[in-house]
């Protein structure tokens, strides 16, 4: 019987790597300041998502410290933790990677809740959105498992066992540090209105037995988690092109 493999490492992990690789080579020095998110993709053939995953896993080993706005510098030790291999722990995985998955299931799992979700299902994904509605002051943590918790019972109401366990491992990642460090600083459980709508709308394409509708809600849904995952990165551009033009 032959051995599994390892996994090969996730790309951000392989980007993340590689600039730690730089760093123990003497490539950049204390304090420096890494070249931005754009010249990084393109130096690397990824995209900037990606980019932006290395950085923070980066971040979370020590060798970077990332400003708002600014961008990564070196910290004072990240030279031994490089020599170390620091980065080749798991940070979790892609946040980026885990809505891409999300957006490929969970509208069909949306639109099979609309046709064979049974009354006691629709009950309880309505208490799962007021859960949501009393965490609305939550910590970040508090929010997410409410948030969780409604797409869970969505998952449910389709009623396929295999569908609700692969659901269960993508939403373990989100609790991964990869996209906690990403989320809570583009403040995606912050976005507390926008959720609330758009969980509203699956719910009731659900209840009116509109799978073409549930399909197009949860899919717009996720599309708005994405974009805002994004946001900081856009901001980030837009605020460099107006200093450039002073």
């Amino acid at each position: 019987m032959a051995v599994q493999q390892d996994a090969s490492p996730r790309l951000y992990q392989q980007i993340a790597d590689r600039i730690a690789a730089a760093i123990k080579q003497g490539r950049f020095g204390v304090g420096a300041r890494l070249p931005a998110e754009r010249e990084l993709a393109e130096q690397f053939e990824v995209s900037r998502p990606t980019v932006r995953e290395a950085l923070i896993a980066l971040e979370i080993a020590g060798l970077v410290e990332v400003r708002t706005g600014s961008g990564a510098y070196i910290s004072p030790f990240a030279r031994s933790k490089a020599a170390g291999n620091e980065t080749s722990k798991d940070a979790g995985p892609s946040a980026f990677e885990i809505i891409e998955a999300r957006r490929a299931i969970e509208p069909s799992i949306a639109a099979q809740a609309a046709m064979r979700a049974t009354k006691e299902d629709i009950k309880l994904i309505t208490e799962a959105l007021a859960e949501f509605e009393r965490n609305w002051n939550g910590t970040h943590w508090e929010k997410l498992e409410a948030d969780r918790m409604f797409h869970m019972r969505v998952a449910e109401a389709a009623h396929n066992s295999l569908i609700v366990r692969i659901l269960e491992n993508l939403w373990m990642g989100m609790f991964g540090q990869i996209f906690a460090v990403l989320s809570q600083r583009t403040k995606l459980t912050n976005r507390q209105a926008m959720t609330m709508h758009d969980h509203y709308t699956i719910l009731h394409c659900i209840e009116r037995r509109d799978a073409s509708g549930a399909y197009a809600a949860m899919t717009n849904h996720l599309v708005h988690v994405e974009l805002t995952l994004l946001e900081k990165q856009h901001g980030e551009a837009q605020k460099r092109n107006k200093v450039g033009r002073k």
